[in-house]
C-alpha cells in the first residue's frame, strides 16, 4: 500500500479509505464527509448549549452557539460564581480545537518499525481485541507489568485508569502532573490543616470568589501568592477573582521569581532565587515566633503545639501512654501538655480544658526520659538559623522587602491567607514547601475566618473527578490486594504517592532500564504528550523503547503518537463529551454539543477494553460487570455507552439535590436545569466561618478539623511520619493495610535543603560550566502540553521566550530576538531570548515547549526537542521523599548565541494550514461501537 502523501497546505478533501497507509500527522481532509472551506452560510437553525469548558482543570461555564450542528461561538456564562461571565483564550479556542483538520479521526496501527510514522486504519473492534489479546498474555503472566498513564491538560477522568488497573488486578499507573504538580499540596497541607489545600488555580481556594460580598465584612484584606500566578493559570476565574480582590482594597505579596501579571499589580514582589522557597518560609516562621506575633490562643487550644512529643517515638504523647485513666473512646483525642500550675503533665482533652495552665515552649524531664520537647520548641528549634539576613543571602532578596512583606501579611492577619502554587511543587523540596506555609497560615490563626483561603464548606460531590477507583470508599472486593499495592513501583519509599494511587515515575524508568524488580511490557497513555512532559524526557523515551506494546489516546497526534505509539485510540474534544461538576455553590454540567468522526470519551475506552478482557475471561473484570460488589451506588458499573454514563452522572449530581428532587434527576433533566445554585448562597458563605468551634448534633461537642487525627491543626506533621512508617497519615490506608517503612522517616517539619544543583561558588552542587539557573512557569495560552497546534494560540505566543535579565544578556551577547541554545547537564534545546527586568540576574526563564509542524519534517523527533526545557530537566536522585518529585525548576544551564530551529513556524500565515475545517456531527461514540 502507498503512503498518502498530502500537502498540508493544500486541504486535500479525500475522503479516508480504511486500510490506507498515512503519517497521522499529514491527516487533513481525512474526514469521513467532504469537507470544504468554512461556510458562513446558514438554514438557521441554532440553538445555545450551557456547558462546561475543560481547555484545562477548570471547568469555567460556557455558552455554545451551534448553528446546523456545527459549533460557531463560545462565550462565557455569567452564572457561573467564579468566571462570571468571563472566558481565557484556551477556551475560546475550543472550536479550533475541536475542528482541527488533524483530529486523529478513528483507530489505527502503526505499519513498520515505531518513529516512521505509517499508519493503517483499523476498527475500534481490531483495536479492542488487539489490545486485550496482549493484556491477557500480561494477567496471566504478571499484572505488574502493564503502566497506564495520564495527564495531557484537561483530563477529566482522573480515576478511570486506577479504576482500570483494579479490575485488571494489578499495574501501575503515573502522570508526569502528579509528584511535580499538585499532589505535593493536595495531600501535606490536609494532613496539617485538617482541611484542604489553598491552590487557586485547582478551584479549592472559594474564598476569594466571595471576599467582600454583600454578606458582611469577610474582606481578605492581604493574600500572599506564593510561586502561583492566577493571571495567567486561571485568568477567567482565579485571575479575574483577584483583580475584584485588589480594585476592594486587598493587599498581596506575590513571591516569584518573574514578574508576572499579578507581581506587577502586587504591593511586594519578592524575586526569589528558584528551588529556596523553604529557606524563606523558615524565615517568616522564625520572625514570626521571635516577635510574638502568632495567635497564642488559636495556638493553644486548636492545634497540636502545645502538646508533649515522645522524643523516641517522635509521636505525641497520647494520655494513656503516660498512665493517665482516660476513658477509651476520648484517649483518642486526648493528648497530654506540660501544665504550669502542677510543674508536671496533664492531659489535654478536646475539647481544650480551660482548667489547663499549659506552658507553650519548653524542653522537660519526666519519670527518667529526657529531652521531651512541646511541639512548639520543636517548631522554633526548626527554623532557629533562619534570620531575615541568611534568607535575604541565600534567596537572593532583600532583607527589609522580606521584613515588609511578613508585616503585611501578619498586620492584616487573622483575615488574610497564602495560596500556595505549583511552582513548588516542581523541585526535590515539594513536601517541605507545603509544609512551610501551611504553618505559616496555621500559627496566625488563618484558618476558618473571613477572607482565609483554607475553609471548610462542605463538598457537593465525591471529588472534581466523577469516575472513582473502586477502593475510594473503603473495603471491597473490587479493590487492589495488599500484594499488589506493595509491588506498586516507587510506592514503599515514596508513600505520598498512594493519596492519587500512583506509581513513581522514576522507578518505572529504573524498572525499564534493569529489569528489576520486574520489566514493564505494556504502556497505555491517555495523555496529549509525554515526550514534552516528562522531566529527563530523551532519558525516559530511551527506556521506554522495552516496552513491547504502547497506546495512545489522544485527540490530535503528538510526539507520543508518532514516534512511540504502536496503536492509537482517537480521544474525544470536550465539547463532545458529558460531566459533572460544581464550581462553588453551582452545579454545572459539561455535555455533548456534537460529536465527531470515531471519537471516544476516555471513560468509555477505559470501560470498553474491561468489557473485552471480561468477555476473554478475566474474572476480576467480569466482576466489574456484575455489580455485585460493595458500595455499588458510588461506584455503579462500569459504562458502555454514553447514555449509561450519562444517567450515572445524573444520579452523582442528584445527591446534591435530594430535598428538592427526592425522586432524583435524569440526565435530561440536568441538561434542562443545569447550571443551578446547590443550596442558599448566603448560608453556604458563612457556614464555614468558625466552622471548627461549631457544636457537631452527633457528638455533641465541636467538630474540630476532622481530616487530622487530633481534630486540631497539626503544624507538628506527625501524620507525614506515619505516612512513611505506615502508608497513611492516619496510621492505615483507604483498604485498612500498613506497609513497611520507608527506608526513612519523613520529618514531621520542614527543613532546608541547597538544590542538589546550585549556582553556589564552594556548594558540592556548583558547576562553573552551568551559571545560570532556570525555571519555568506558565502562559495563559496553553495547559500543560495542549494547544500547540490551535492557530490563533500560535500567532500569540508561537515560540518560548527566553526571559533574560539585562545584565545576564550582556554577559552572554544577547539582545531581544536573538536565538540561544540552553544546555544542562543532560541535553540542549533552545529558545528565543527577551530581555527584561521582569526576572533576576543569572536567573532564567522559558515555558516548556512542542512544535508540531515538525512532526512531518524529515526528523519527527525535533518537534519534541527543538525548544523543549524538559530536556534539561533533573529526573533522577534525589527525589523529594515524601513523594518521589523530581526536580523541573531551580536548575543550572549554560546559554549561548545560536539559530532559530529549522522549519519552526512563527508567522501568522504559516499557521494556515490548521485552521479548522468543518466537520459533520457523525456520532462519535455512538456510531462505532456496539456495546
Amino acid at each position: 500500500m502507498e503512503k498518502l502523501n498530502m500537502s498540508r497546505r493544500s486541504f486535500v478533501k479525500t475522503a479516508a479509505v480504511a486500510g490506507a497507509v498515512c503519517a497521522v500527522a499529514g491527516q487533513s481532509g481525512t474526514n469521513f464527509v467532504e469537507a470544504a472551506h468554512a461556510d458562513t452560510s446558514s438554514s438557521g437553525e441554532e440553538k445555545v448549549v450551557h456547558t462546561a469548558c475543560r481547555a484545562c482543570i477548570s471547568n469555567c461555564a460556557v455558552k455554545v452557539t451551534v448553528r446546523d450542528g456545527r459549533v460557531v461561538r463560545i462565550v462565557g456564562d455569567e452564572i457561573d460564581p467564579m468566571s462570571k461571565g468571563r472566558i481565557c483564550a484556551k477556551g475560546a479556542a475550543g472550536i479550533q480545537a475541536l475542528y482541527n483538520p488533524n483530529r486523529l479521526k478513528y483507530p489505527m496501527k502503526r505499519v513498520g518499525e515505531r518513529g516512521t510514522n505509517n499508519w493503517e486504519r483499523i476498527t475500534w473492534e481490531e483495536a479492542l481485541d488487539t489490545i486485550a489479546d496482549k493484556l491477557m498474555d500480561l494477567y496471566e503472566q504478571d499484572p505488574m507489568t502493564l503502566v497506564v498513564s495520564g495527564g495531557g491538560g484537561g483530563n477529566p477522568q482522573f480515576y478511570s485508569q486506577m479504576r482500570f488497573l483494579q479490575a485488571f488486578d494489578g499495574g501501575n499507573f503515573f502522570e508526569p502532573g502528579c509528584a511535580q504538580c499538585y499532589l505535593p499540596r493536595n495531600h501535606a497541607q490536609p494532613v496539617m490543616n485538617g482541611q484542604t489545600d489553598n491552590s487557586i488555580a485547582d478551584s479549592n481556594a472559594y474564598e476569594i470568589y466571595y471576599s467582600g460580598n454583600q454578606y458582611g465584612d469577610n474582606m481578605c484584606k492581604c493574600l500572599v501568592l506564593w510561586g502561583t500566578d492566577p493571571s495567567q493559570s486561571c485568568p477567567a476565574s482565579g485571575g479575574r477573582a483577584l483583580c475584584n480582590l485588589r480594585e476592594n482594597g486587598t493587599k498581596t505579596v506575590v513571591i516569584d521569581p518573574r514578574f508576572t501579571p499579578d507581581a506587577s499589580k502586587a504591593d511586594i514582589w519578592l524575586p526569589i532565587r528558584p528551588g529556596t522557597d523553604v529557606a524563606l518560609e523558615l524565615s517568616w516562621i522564625k520572625y514570626i515566633l521571635d516577635n510574638k506575633l502568632y495567635d497564642e490562643e488559636f495556638c493553644m487550644k486548636w492545634t497540636n503545639l502545645p502538646f508533649l512529643i515522645n522524643p523516641e517515638t517522635k509521636y505525641t504523647y497520647k494520655a494513656s501512654e503516660l498512665g493517665f485513666e482516660v476513658d477509651e473512646a476520648e484517649d483518642k483525642y486526648t493528648f497530654v501538655v506540660w501544665d504550669k500550675t502542677q510543674n508536671a503533665p496533664r492531659p489535654a482533652p478536646f475539647p481544650w480544658d480551660d482548667t489547663l495552665d499549659a506552658q507553650m515552649d519548653g524542653e522537660f524531664e519526666y519519670n527518667g526520659v529526657t529531652g521531651i520537647k512541646t511541639g512548639f520548641r520543636a517548631l522554633k528549634e526548626c527554623c532557629e538559623e533562619w534570620t531575615l539576613a541568611k534568607a535575604a543571602e541565600v534567596c537572593w532578596l532583600d532583607e527589609d522587602k522580606i521584613e515588609e512583606a511578613i508585616k503585611l501579611y501578619v498586620e492584616n492577619s487573622p483575615n488574610a491567607g497564602i495560596s500556595l502554587g505549583v511552582a513548588t511543587d516542581q523541585y526535590e523540596q515539594s513536601a517541605q514547601a507545603a509544609m512551610g506555609t501551611t504553618i505559616i497560615d496555621i500559627i496566625m490563626g488563618n484558618v476558618d475566618n473571613p477572607g482565609n483561603l483554607t475553609q471548610q464548606r462542605p463538598a457537593q460531590n465525591p471529588g472534581t473527578y466523577l469516575v472513582p477507583a473502586y477502593d475510594k470508599y473503603g473495603y471491597n472486593e473490587m479493590g487492589p490486594t495488599y500484594e499488589t499495592e506493595l509491588r506498586r513501583l516507587g510506592y514503599i519509599e515514596h508513600k505520598g504517592l498512594g493519596f492519587w494511587k500512583a506509581s513513581h515515575i522514576g522507578t518505572i524508568r529504573t524498572a525499564l532500564e534493569t529489569g528489576e524488580p520486574y520489566l514493564p511490557r505494556v504502556w497505555i497513555d491517555r495523555s496529549g504528550n509525554k515526550p514534552a512532559m516528562l522531566g529527563g524526557a530523551r532519558h525516559f523515551l530511551e527506556a521506554a523503547k522495552k516496552f513491547e506494546l504502547i497506546v495512545h489516546m489522544y485527540m490530535y497526534p503528538t510526539a507520543m503518537s508518532v514516534e512511540m505509539a504502536d496503536i492509537i485510540l482517537p480521544a474525544a474534544e470536550w465539547l463532545e463529551t458529558s460531566y459533572a461538576c460544581d464550581r462553588c455553590n453551582v452545579f454545572l454540567i459539561r455535555q455533548r454539543v456534537v460529536q465527531l468522526f470515531e471519537c471516544v470519551d476516555e471513560t468509555l475506552m477505559w470501560s470498553w477494553l474491561t468489557k473485552k478482557l471480561a468477555d476473554k475471561g478475566h474474572p476480576k473484570c467480569q466482576r466489574s460487570f456484575t455489580g455485585d460488589f460493595s458500595n455499588v451506588e458510588k461506584l455503579s458499573k462500569n459504562w458502555l455507552t454514553y447514555e449509561e454514563y450519562e444517567e450515572f452522572l445524573a444520579s452523582v449530581i442528584s445527591r446534591s439535590f435530594t430535598k428538592k428532587y427526592p425522586e432524583g434527576l435524569t440526565w435530561e433533566q440536568c441538561k434542562e436545569l443545569m447550571p443551578m445554585e446547590i443550596t442558599e448562597e448566603e448560608s453556604w458563605v458563612q457556614n464555614s466561618y468558625g466552622y471548627y468551634k461549631q457544636i457537631s448534633p452527633t457528638t455533641g461537642k465541636p467538630y474540630g478539623f476532622s481530616r487530622t487525627t487530633s481534630l486540631r491543626c497539626e503544624p507538628y506533621a506527625e501524620g507525614m511520619i506515619r505516612l512513611g512508617r505506615t502508608g497513611n497519615s492516619a496510621g492505615k490506608d483507604s483498604m485498612g493495610f500498613s506497609f513497611p517503612a520507608a527506608s526513612v522517616d519523613y520529618p514531621p517539619l520542614p527543613y532546608y535543603r541547597e538544590p542538589h544543583e546550585s549556582p553556589v561558588v564552594g556548594d558540592d552542587g556548583y558547576d562553573a560550566q552551568y551559571p545560570y539557573t532556570l525555571t519555568e512557569g506558565r502562559v495563559p495560552m496553553y495547559h500543560h502540553g495542549t494547544l500547540r497546534n490551535v492557530p490563533y494560540l500560535r500567532e500569540i505566543y508561537p515560540v518560548p521566550l527566553t526571559w533574560i535579565n539585562p545584565k545576564t544578556a550582556a554577559e552572554v551577547g544577547v539582545e531581544t530576538g536573538d536565538w540561544i541554545k540552553l544546555t544542562s547537564r543532560r541535553d540542549s534545546t533552545h529558545g528565543k531570548v527577551l530581555v527584561t527586568e521582569g526576572i533576576a540576574p543569572g536567573v532564567l526563564y522559558q515555558e516548556r515547549f512542542w512544535n508540531p509542524e515538525l512532526l512531518d519534517s524529515d526528523d519527527p523527533s525535533q518537534a519534541w526537542k527543538a525548544m523543549n526545557i524538559n530536556l534539561l530537566t533533573k529526573h533522577d536522585e534525589p527525589y523529594n521523599d515524601e513523594y518521589g518529585t523530581y526536580t523541573l525548576r531551580g536548575f543550572q544551564v549554560n546559554i549561548e548565541k545560536s539559530t532559530k530551529p529549522e522549519g519552526v513556524w512563527e508567522d501568522p500565515e504559516e499557521f494556515e494550514p490548521w485552521m479548522p475545517v468543518p466537520s459533520d456531527n457523525t456520532g462519535g461514540g455512538d456510531a462505532v461501537y456496539d456495546a
